[in-house]
Formats: C-alpha cells, sequence, structure tokens
C-alpha cells in the first residue's frame, strides 16, 4: 500500500480482523450499547428468558391431543384401550330420540267452527224461506221460487258454500214447513254428533303413506278421549246413512243430503305444539345409551374408514384418559415431555451460534430481534389453535383444517429481512419443532412447517420493496399447500380434504405476508433498525429534504451524489452494503441548509462571507453543519443509522484551510507586535538615542478550535463515506487529472486520516483499505474524465484567425504608443 500509519496500528485494524456483518445493527459507541450487545451475561440471560417465554406460550396448560384422526379418513394408526371404561353416547342417544320421534302419531284439536257457522246458515235459511213466504205467497208460486232462488244465492255466498240454490227450492217443494224444520233439526243434530265424534283430513295421513293411519286426537281440555274420529270421506257415509234414516224416500233424503253435506268439514286440526309436547313426553322416558368397552379392546383399526361413532368412542377415551392422569398444569408427563425436548433443541441451537455463528453470537440486539420474532409467532399460533379449538368443538371437519392456519413463515419472513437468512433458517426451525410438539410430536407439521418458513425467510431476504414480503409470504403458503397435500395423498386422505386444506394454507400464507409488512416498521422502531426497504425509500429524490437541498444548497447536493458514487462502488468492493451508503451519502451534508453560502460548493460570482469572519468564527460555522444536520435528521426521523453518519462523515478531522489561516494571522500579528517603535520614557528618548520595542509572544492557536466534534468512524460504511467525502471534495482541486495525481492524492488522503487516527474506532482491515483506495482512484478517474475537443468549422477557425489579427494589431499600436516598438 501507498500509505502507512507511524503510530501502533489499532487492534482494529489489524489485517484479516473482522467487523459487524452485513446489513447488521449500526448503532453508536456507547458503553451501554457495547455492554447489551457483547455481553455474556446478556447473553444468557437472554436465553433463559427465551426458553422459559417459549415454554410457558406453547405448553403451559396444553392438554395432548392423541391422535390425529379426521372424519371420513383412513384411520392412520389402531388405538387400543388400555383400561376399561364407559361413557354416554350422544351419537346413539340422538339416534334413539330420533327414532322414536318418528314413531309419535301427529297430535290433531277438535273444533266445532265449521258447525256453528252451518248451523247459523240453516237458521238464516229457514228464516229467509219464511220472509219469502210471507212477502211472495201471495203473488204466485213463480214469484216466491225467484225471490227464494236470489236469497239463498246471497246466503250461499256469505257463508262460502258450494251449493245449487235450485236445490234448497226442490227441498221446499218436496217438504212441507213443517217437515223441512223436522229434517233441519235432525240433520244438525246428526252433523253434531258427527264433530263430536271428530273429523279429520285424508291429505295428511296419505302423505303417511299407505299403511295404518295413526293419529292422536285431543279434545277441547286437551285429552286423548276420541277414538270415533273418522276421515272425511267416513264421516259423509255415515251422514248419508242417517239421512236415509230420516227421509220418507230417497228423493228427500238425495236433497237434505246435498244441503247438509255442505256442512261437513274436518275439524280435527293439526296442533304442532301438542304434537311437541308428545314428542317431548317420549323422549324424557328415554334413557341415555351407554356403551362400555374392556382394557385391551380395539377402539379402532389402522386404515378404518373414521366414522361419527369412532370419533365419539376416541373422544370419550381421551377424555377419561385425561382425567385419570395427572391434571397438574406443570407436572404431568406430556409438559415435562415437551419441555425436554424443546431445551434440548434450544441448548444444539445455542451451540451452534456459539461455534458457527459467531458473527451473530457477538450481537445480542439481533438473537434479542429473532428470540421476539419467533415468541411473536408462537403466540399468535397458540392463539389461534386455541380459539380454533373452542370456536370448532363441535364441527370435526374443520377442525382438522386448524393446523394449516397456523402463520408458521411469520418468524421466518421477518428475521430474514431484519437480521440475515442464517438467523432466519433457525427461527424457522424453532418454530416448526416447537409447533409439531405442540401437535402432539406430529413429524409431519414439522416439514411442512419447516419447509413453509426456509422458502419464506429465503425469498425475503435482501428484500427492498414491501409488496415483495406479500410474495414471500405467498410462496410460504404455496409450500406449505404442496407439502401438505403431498402428505394427505400419501395418507390416504380424500381429495375433497386435501383441497380445502391446500387452499386454507394459500389463504394463511398471503395473510402472512400482509401481517409481515404491518409488523416490520414496529420492529425497526423498536430496534432502531434500518432495513433496506426503508434505504430503498429514502433514495426517492422527491424527499422533501433532497428537494430543500436541490433548490437551496445545490452545490452540496451535487457533492453528495458524486460522494454516494464513491462510496457505494466501494460499498460492493468489500461486501459492504452500496445502498446504506449511498442513502447516508444523499443525507450526510443536510445540515448545510442552514447556511448554504458558507460552503465553497455553493458560492456564486465570487462573494465568500468567510473574507469578513475570523478563522475560529469560520471555523465554528463549518464545524456547526454537523450538529444542525444531526437536528433536520432528527426533526425529519430519519433512520438512526443515516444520524450516526451525518455525527462521523468527518470524525475529529482539523479544519486545515481556517487553522493554517490562523495560524498564519497569529503569526502576522506576533511580526507586527514586535516591530521597533520610538518610546519615550519621561518625554525624552533613551541615552543611546535609539527607541526601545516590547517582545510579544507569539499567539497560540489552539487545535481543538478547529476539530470537528465527532466521533470518528465506528463502522464500514461510515468510513467508506468519511474517506470519499474528502476524495469528492479534494479532487475538484486537481489542475490535471492524470491516474499518478489521482492516486497520490487519495493516497495522501487515506495517509493523514490513518496518522490522524481517525480509524481507531472502526473495524476496517488494511485489506479492505485499500480495496476502498483502488476503487476510489477508479471511480475518480471516470467521474472527471476528459473529453477530446469537438473539431472546429472553418467559420469558427477565420473568425478566430481574425481575432488573434485584431488582438496583435493592437499590441503593435500599444507599442508603438509607449515607445517600446524595438527598430527594424
Amino acid at each position: 500500500m501507498a500509505f502507512f500509519r507511524k503510530k501502533p496500528a489499532s487492534r482494529k485494524l489489524k489485517d484479516g480482523s473482522k467487523g459487524p456483518r452485513k446489513g447488521g445493527n449500526r448503532g453508536d459507541a456507547s458503553a451501554t450499547t457495547r455492554f447489551f450487545e457483547t455481553s455474556r451475561l446478556i447473553e444468557l440471560g437472554l436465553f433463559m428468558l427465551f426458553s422459559a417465554l417459549v415454554v410457558s406460550i406453547c405448553f403451559l396448560g396444553q392438554e395432548p391431543k392423541g391422535p390425529r384422526i379426521l372424519l371420513n379418513q383412513a384411520a392412520p394408526t389402531r388405538i387400543v384401550a388400555d383400561f376399561d371404561f364407559e361413557y354416554e353416547s350422544k351419537l346413539l342417544t340422538e339416534n334413539a330420540a330420533a327414532a322414536a320421534r318418528a314413531q309419535v302419531p301427529p297430535v290433531f284439536q277438535r273444533t266445532f267452527e265449521p258447525f256453528e257457522n252451518f248451523r247459523n246458515f240453516i237458521n238464516d235459511l229457514n228464516s229467509s224461506i219464511a220472509r219469502n213466504q210471507i212477502e211472495f205467497e201471495r203473488e204466485g208460486p213463480e214469484a216466491f221460487e225467484a225471490a227464494l232462488a236470489a236469497t239463498a244465492l246471497a246466503l250461499i255466498e256469505q257463508y262460502q258454500l258450494e251449493l245449487e240454490p235450485q236445490t234448497i227450492i226442490e227441498l221446499t217443494e218436496q217438504a212441507s214447513p213443517r217437515e223441512r224444520s223436522t229434517l233441519f233439526n235432525d240433520a244438525l243434530a246428526v252433523l253434531k254428533s258427527l264433530y263430536e265424534d271428530g273429523i279429520y283430513s285424508p291429505s295428511r295421513s296419505d302423505a303417511m303413506g299407505s299403511g295404518v293411519t295413526v293419529i292422536q286426537l285431543v279434545d277441547e281440555e286437551g285429552r286423548y278421549n276420541m277414538p270415533n274420529a273418522r276421515s272425511l270421506d267416513d264421516a259423509l257415509i255415515a251422514l248419508r246413512v242417517r239421512i236415509n234414516s230420516l227421509s220418507r224416500d230417497s228423493e228427500t233424503a238425495r236433497v237434505l243430503f246435498d244441503v247438509v253435506r255442505e256442512g261437513l268439514k274436518p275439524n280435527l286440526l293439526y296442533s304442532a305444539s301438542g304434537t311437541t309436547r308428545a314428542i317431548q313426553r317420549v323422549i324424557e322416558q328415554l334413557e341415555p345409551v351407554r356403551i362400555a368397552h374392556r382394557a385391551g379392546e380395539t377402539l379402532i383399526e389402522p386404515g378404518a374408514l373414521v366414522m361419527p361413532a369412532d370419533l365419539e368412542r376416541l373422544a370419550a377415551y381421551r377424555t377419561i384418559e385425561l382425567k385419570d392422569r395427572n391434571t397438574s398444569m406443570i407436572f404431568n408427563l406430556a409438559f415435562l415431555e415437551r419441555v425436554t425436548l424443546t431445551l434440548i433443541l434450544f441448548i444444539a441451537i445455542y451451540i451452534y451460534v456459539k461455534q458457527g455463528l459467531s458473527e451473530l453470537h457477538k450481537r445480542n440486539r439481533a438473537i434479542a430481534i429473532t428470540a421476539v420474532s419467533i415468541l411473536l409467532n408462537l403466540l399468535i399460533v397458540r392463539i389461534v389453535m386455541e380459539l380454533g379449538e373452542s370456536a370448532l368443538v363441535n364441527n370435526r371437519p374443520s377442525l382438522s383444517m386448524l393446523p394449516y392456519v397456523a402463520p408458521y413463515a411469520l418468524a421466518p419472513i421477518l428475521v430474514a429481512v431484519l437480521v440475515g437468512s442464517a438467523p432466519a433458517v433457525l427461527s424457522a426451525l424453532i418454530v416448526a419443532v416447537v409447533f409439531g410438539l405442540m401437535q402432539n410430536n406430529s413429524v409431519e407439521f414439522i416439514l411442512i412447517a419447516f419447509i413453509s418458513g426456509v422458502v419464506g425467510g429465503f425469498v425475503s431476504v435482501g428484500t427492498r420493496t414491501r409488496s415483495r414480503l406479500v410474495r414471500a409470504g405467498a410462496m410460504a403458503g404455496a409450500t406449505a399447500a404442496i407439502a401438505g397435500a403431498a402428505i394427505g395423498l400419501i395418507n390416504g386422505y380424500s381429495v375433497g380434504l386435501v383441497g380445502q386444506q391446500t387452499l386454507v394454507a394459500l389463504i394463511v400464507g398471503l395473510l402472512t405476508g400482509i401481517l409481515a409488512v404491518g409488523l416490520l416498521p414496529i420492529f425497526e422502531s423498536l430496534f432502531k433498525i434500518t432495513t433496506e426497504i426503508t434505504l430503498l425509500e429514502l433514495t426517492d429524490f422527491n424527499h422533501p429534504l433532497l428537494r430543500r437541498m436541490q433548490m437551496e444548497a445545490p452545490g452540496s447536493y451535487h457533492h453528495s451524489l458524486m460522494v454516494a458514487n464513491l462510496s457505494e462502488n466501494a460499498a460492493a468492493t468489500i461486501g459492504a452494503s452500496p445502498l446504506l451508503c449511498r442513502v447516508c451519502c444523499l443525507f450526510h451534508d443536510i445540515g448545510k441548509l442552514v447556511k448554504p453560502d458558507y460552503f465553497t460548493e455553493n458560492q456564486h460570482e465570487g462573494i465568500n462571507p468567510h473574507d469578513a469572519k475570523n478563522p475560529s468564527m469560520s471555523a465554528l460555522v463549518i464545524k456547526a453543519h454537523v450538529k444542525e444536520g444531526v437536528e433536520i435528521a432528527r426533526k425529519n426521523k430519519l433512520p438512526r443509522v443515516i444520524v450516526d453518519v451525518i455525527r462521523q462523515h468527518h470524525g475529529t478531522t482539523l479544519i486545515q484551510y481556517f487553522f493554517h489561516q490562523a495560524k498564519a494571522k497569529a503569526h502576522e500579528d506576533h511580526e507586527g507586535a514586535n516591530r521597533p517603535f520610538p518610546e519615550k520614557i519621561n518625554g525624552a528618548e533613551n541615552g543611546n538615542g535609539k527607541s526601545k520595542g516590547k517582545t510579544h509572544t507569539p499567539l497560540r492557536v489552539e487545535e481543538s478550535t478547529y476539530r470537528y466534534d465527532g466521533p470518528k468512524p465506528q463502522f464500514k460504511e461510515s468510513a467508506i463515506i468519511f474517506f470519499a467525502d474528502s476524495v469528492e471534495a479534494a479532487s475538484r482541486s486537481l489542475k490535471k487529472v492524470t491516474q499518478p495525481n489521482v492516486e497520490d492524492l487519495i493516497d495522501r488522503i487515506f495517509k493523514d486520516r490513518i496518522e490522524d487516527g481517525q480509524l481507531d474506532s472502526c473495524p476496517l482491515t488494511f485489506q479492505e483499505l485499500d480495496q476502498i483506495r483502488k476503487s476510489f482512484i477508479y471511480t475518480v478517474l471516470n467521474m472527471l474524465h476528459a473529453r477530446i475537443e469537438y473539431p472546429k468549422s472553418d467559420t469558427e477557425k477565420a473568425a478566430e484567425r481574425e481575432k488573434a489579427a485584431q488582438a496583435e494589431e493592437s499590441k503593435v499600436a500599444t507599442d508603438a504608443a509607449s515607445g517600446n516598438q524595438q527598430p527594424i
């Protein structure tokens, strides 16, 4: 390398040393932050707390689920009773109740409303006949019959009967008034007796089948005491028989029957409440069906189609088994078994993190992010499982879908974005294993959850848009759907069930990605982390601060763009974050918005405000842009990493221009103060006739006044920007851009900064510094490349020759006028 350090190299600059991993959290160098991120005590405490929380969230109070038995699917294994047990079969009891309910005949209730209605008709008819006889009998039979027909028709319509008026006229003609009155009274008595026995419609019994018709008949008091009830057809026959016995001849009987039959209607009406009470009495008399099984008896055979009775039998066996076991939330066999397996997993992962992921192991903040993501994921899974089991306890088909509703890819997606791919795989493994233990040690769901989480995390690594998180969730859901479908088909599940599980997994995967989008800003704010998604959003040139720089400090804005190009290329060379470098460069000089005219790149027309200020004041103004930039960044809620770069991008370097200007001014003041001048003593010159002068001590220029307040660069990207800022500014002073000049300039800057101790807090290695230097040389040469001069037209060349001739003539004339013309 062309630069070196005279002072002993810092341990962090030893060749081959390592810095924080790419994309990790970059905080300030406070003692609290270092203690949190490196302390083994904090590390052990996080591990113990994490283990306790996982066990509490996932297993505390959870009962063993037993084998996964699904309705209408093949049983995966044989289940044998370990003890004698007896249970009440609700399914068989309901079947017995249904059978009894079907055997209860319908209940009918008697009403006399049709009879009363017809009796009123007969009374009105008798009155009408008598009235017509009084009014029209003297006018002759024809007038009487016409009036009687009109009156009868009006009564028939009033009582809504299907009777012809001619039938009534025929009856009046064949029977005398006395005989007619007797016939009507006897017919009404017959009707009443039929109504008292009960008449029902045959339509309901026809619907019940062609077998024996059985009905229950109750009277007005609700007593079942009507054994002589008839159907409507039977009642008509009985009515005709009795009418025949009342009439003197068949013709009179026929006419009377035609009239009286209109009063015969079904008076036994179906009683829903009565039927319900009858069914309830029968069901109350039923005894619950109880089923007993002996120890060693097979409850279900492997491969047998699971029916509702099998599910009930196994659920009863499981309930009795859990009651007979220890019911303690902690000291029970299932809980201790799951805790033991979980602790073995965590110990193995802890050893792997210490040995295989040493970089992650040193960053407790990253471990905390991973732990919180896993805990949140497991908490959501437990809540979903508990709520689902409570809501779907009576819906076995839907209950079988519950494991696919769990968003087990949430933690891997979050960890992949916030920490990295390796921790994402670990989080997927932890969530999958714990979820499998929650599902009664199901290896199937361990595989489904792990594959889904790994795919979701893999798609999320390096994501720069929030929409890609939704895509990652969808991919995780699709993976779970495919894996679940394959396992389901292998186990012999029906295509319908597999299709339902696949659809649920796809929907849950999509919702998982949406949930990750919503949670990501919360994690960024909580752990002070800036993801590449947020960084990419900040590269928008329409950001209010960048728009202000374009308008108010265009020179500084252009400088920031050039520094961004330098830093981005260098970061890509050493494996740092190019995006982080670009974003931080865009905002690193926002403090110059306060007083843009005090910076050379923003000065126009030769006006320099520093000409009116002393060097110390000018240095104070220049230094202030760092503090002002920090305030502006915090006011606009920029990420902390950008604030750190603003504070560190000058380190504690010396503002050399004003420092040397101050030293020169101090030297001039000192020389002026020591210049001899006459001095009188008591109004007379001194004895040797020479004036007496004073000797002044030169003024001391405090270097701290002209140094930035720092701190020094503390992470790789900050150091890259620190060098790029100086290189870009210094490269503007090159009179001739050649590779030797550029290399000499950059080597000098690197040498000065290293010798000044500006990299004492930075994890850059000498090898990385050399790579950064080479990248800067390449980029600067391309940024400041010279262009060839385009050939001029003949007109332009003639104009230039004419202008040169005029200038020569003007010079000769001037020399002649001044007498300086040389003789020929």
